[in-house]
């Protein structure tokens, strides 16, 4: 059973979140990728993701259409956003198509899951494959009490650090391609520039 350690205060968006260590740490496999698309082919292909970012006028709109967008272009089921708050992982926000809830509701001490922690270090997407003869027992017990079969995980990065981390989820046999893992790369950067700018809008107002 989960331990309660401690209780958050987020700054954007302003929410107190219980904060909780899971008893089973997630380990990601070092997944290298070689995109097969040249960077200026999928910048043109999720070009209508890019201008729905940039139409959002609060990062709470930005943090959602991300969501929203991933899931969509990725024709995935679900996808989840956690904040990088220190050394802790913060449910933040989510969407599904089919309106489920998929938060644990918990934020998780990133020393008790090290390779998350490699993730959001690296700035490097990570996959996850139910039907992989070789996937990990912990991460497939995860995506089965999810009722998830893939996984992708992508760093959000502001200002050169991961401010957060997008996880993109599947069902059915589809694993997530290169071609995928570069596309939602290319969202998560958008979804970068478009927190940046307004931030910078703020500054300057």
């Amino acid at each position: 059973m989960p331990r309660e350690v401690a209780v958050a205060q987020l700054v954007e968006p302003r929410v107190v979140v219980p904060v909780v260590a899971g008893s089973n740490p997630v380990r990601h496999p070092r997944t290298r990728f070689k995109f097969p698309r040249r960077r200026a082919d999928t910048r043109q292909m999720t070009l209508p993701a890019a201008e729905a970012l940039q139409r959002e006028t609060t990062i709470a709109g930005v943090l959602k259409t991300t969501c929203v967008q991933l899931t969509t272009v990725l024709e995935a089921e679900a996808c989840n956003l956690s904040r990088v708050i220190g050394q802790l992982l913060v449910d933040l926000v989510e969407y599904s198509r089919d309106g489920r809830r998929i938060q644990l509701g918990r934020a998780y001490l990133l020393p008790d899951y090290p390779v998350t922690q490699e993730v959001i270090d690296s700035g490097e997407p990570r996959t996850v494959w139910l039907f992989d003869p070789g996937v990990d027992p912990g991460e497939a017990a995860l995506l089965r009490e999810m009722d998830f079969d893939a996984l992708l995980m992508l760093p959000l990065q502001l200002d050169g650090r991961c401010w957060g981390l997008l996880e993109v989820y599947r069902m059915g046999t589809r694993v997530f391609s290169p071609e995928d893992v570069a596309l939602g790369v290319e969202i998560a950067a958008h979804a970068g520039e478009a927190i940046e700018n307004l931030q910078r809008r703020a500054a300057a107002a």
